[in-house]
């Protein structure tokens, strides 16, 4: 069942990281208006939240608590059959119910949870009488047993058994068969998510800057849209200015090696999204000294690290009213001055000092204000 986990949380990945902010990949899907609202989450949680019910203890040994188990059972056996069969739509694998239905593994299950759940009473489509089902009180939580009358055994009594761990077999291995194709299809997918991204890297240095951020707009959005200063008209703006003062030159360069970074990035996870996800780590044994040893008298020696003493003043730590003059929520004059205040108290470099006041002056412009922070952030690294 932990392989399923597994997969399922794979599928996931690629539909977070791969797909859903990626329109060539997206092409690749069905992703129609449906799947922009995102059901795919609710699938999913769904699927969760049904496998962890597989794994449920049954509460009671009395027959109602029996029949419980049986009927929670084969109904989970069927939503997620039904959770297949639309991954299987979404994914574009070329598959459906159809398909399933030719697989032992879903339509011996699928027959067991209609006659005896779905339709304990059933008719054919002309309104005829086809059979009905009733629960045997010799069922217990390993088997399945109830009683039958069908019309092509003229009605007549036959008991029909049916022991839990051969379903969930049945269903374990329906589970890993069809996620393992789904994992398939989307495997092309992440190759032309891959393939898209080291185009993009391969023309960092070669195209021009203006020409770049179009690029990056279509292919790659979301570096634009989730970092201060990104986004495409603000970082064109910044490109202009980059000769007019170092303050916008350091955030183009920043730019240009958080560009590469996020794509080196990306590129790994897509190398790495099927099979992270399943590498078993090694727990040896370290081979670290104890802490502790006992000698031959039986006397204890605890061997502590030696602490390092503090020779040289102590450095100053600028992170905390840094992170503070970045935060939105703290955009105001009163919090502006309370946090460059402190800064000021500890620092007496004359650029930083004309920096905050030029960050005070266009505390509204996020341009100029995150660009004067850009350069004090820099100059205080070294300081």
């Amino acid at each position: 069942m932990e392989e399923i986990y597994k997969k399922l949380d794979t599928i996931r990945d690629v539909w977070n990281y791969n797909i859903w902010d990626y329109p060539y990949c997206q092409s690749e899907i069905k992703f129609d208006k449906e799947a922009k609202t995102n059901y795919f989450g609710d699938l999913m949680g769904y699927f969760h939240d049904t496998l962890d019910m597989l794994k449920e203890p049954v509460s009671s040994n009395a027959l109602t608590g029996v029949f419980s188990y049986h009927v929670s059972l084969l109904q989970t056996l069927y939503v997620q059959q039904d959770f297949i069969d639309e991954l299987l739509r979404l994914f574009a694998t070329g598959f459906n119910k159809g398909d399933l239905k030719k697989d032992v593994n879903y339509s011996i299950n699928r027959e067991i949870r209609n006659e005896l759940v779905g339709h304990p009473i059933r008719r054919d489509k002309t309104g005829k009488l086809v059979s009905s089902t009733l629960f045997s009180y010799d069922s217990h939580h390993g088997k399945i047993e109830y009683l039958r009358y069908h019309q092509e055994k003229n009605f007549e009594f036959e008991t029909v058994k049916y022991n839990v761990e051969d379903i969930l077999n049945r269903h374990t291995i329906f589970l890993n068969t069809w996620l393992d194709i789904i994992i398939e299809k989307l495997k092309s997918v992440v190759n032309k998510h891959k393939s898209e991204l080291t185009k993009i890297k391969d023309k960092v240095y070669i195209i021009k800057f203006e020409s770049l951020v179009c690029l990056l707009d279509q292919k790659y959005k979301p570096f634009l849209e989730n970092t201060y200063l990104y986004e495409k008209d603000s970082i064109l703006k910044i490109y202009e200015k980059r000769s007019v003062h170092r303050r916008y030159r350091i955030v183009y360069e920043q730019f240009i090696d958080d560009l590469v970074s996020s794509l080196n990035e990306q590129i790994n996870s897509c190398e790495e999204v099927f099979t992270r996800r399943f590498i078993v780590y090694d727990n040896k044994t370290s081979n670290l000294k104890p802490l502790f040893n006992i000698d031959e008298d039986g006397v204890i020696h605890i061997d502590l690290p030696i602490k390092k003493r503090n020779l040289g003043r102590p450095k100053k730590d600028y992170n905390y009213p840094l992170q503070k003059l970045i935060d939105s929520s703290r955009r105001n004059y009163m919090d502006f001055n309370f946090f460059s205040g402190s800064i000021l108290s500890q620092c007496k470099n004359k650029i930083v000092e004309r920096e905050l006041n030029r960050m005070r002056q266009y505390l509204n412009d996020d341009i100029e204000y995150i660009s004067s922070y850009r350069l004090i952030c820099k100059i205080l690294k070294t300081h």
